[in-house]
């Protein structure tokens, strides 16, 4: 879920949105790789194997200290326009979805750390 809102905000949304106005289709996209940490989490959560806890506390942390520190500096200085709005929503977004894998992934340590050694 999280993969595909990553390419959404990232990717289609910026697409369409240029096309609508005339624009290059490029020009509003936010290239980053982190759709491929995303997918990588959301396939090792489905395919549990002895990298998933301490790989996926990793992306959560480090995505969870990015956003805050994203958002922080947002909120000091805000700019609504469409894009820093889109922006901030799927900031909200991710922030929230990462606090709760890192939940299900704190809930669950035992279970995915003992389920490997069989």
């Amino acid at each position: 879920m999280i993969a595909s809102w990553t390419v959404f905000i990232k990717f289609i949304f910026p697409i369409i949105y240029a096309f609508h106005y005339g624009e290059s289709f490029s020009i509003f996209i936010m290239w980053d790789f982190w759709w491929v940490a995303h997918i990588w989490l959301g396939w090792s959560l489905l395919n549990i194997s002895n990298k998933t806890y301490y790989l996926g506390l990793l992306i959560c942390f480090s995505e969870l200290i990015i956003i805050l520190y994203k958002l922080y500096n947002f909120f000091e200085s805000p700019n609504w326009t469409i894009w820093d709005t889109n922006w901030m929503i799927n900031k909200i977004l991710v922030l929230i979805l990462f606090l709760f894998i890192s939940l299900i992934l704190f809930k669950n340590k035992y279970y995915i750390l003992e389920l490997n050694k069989k």
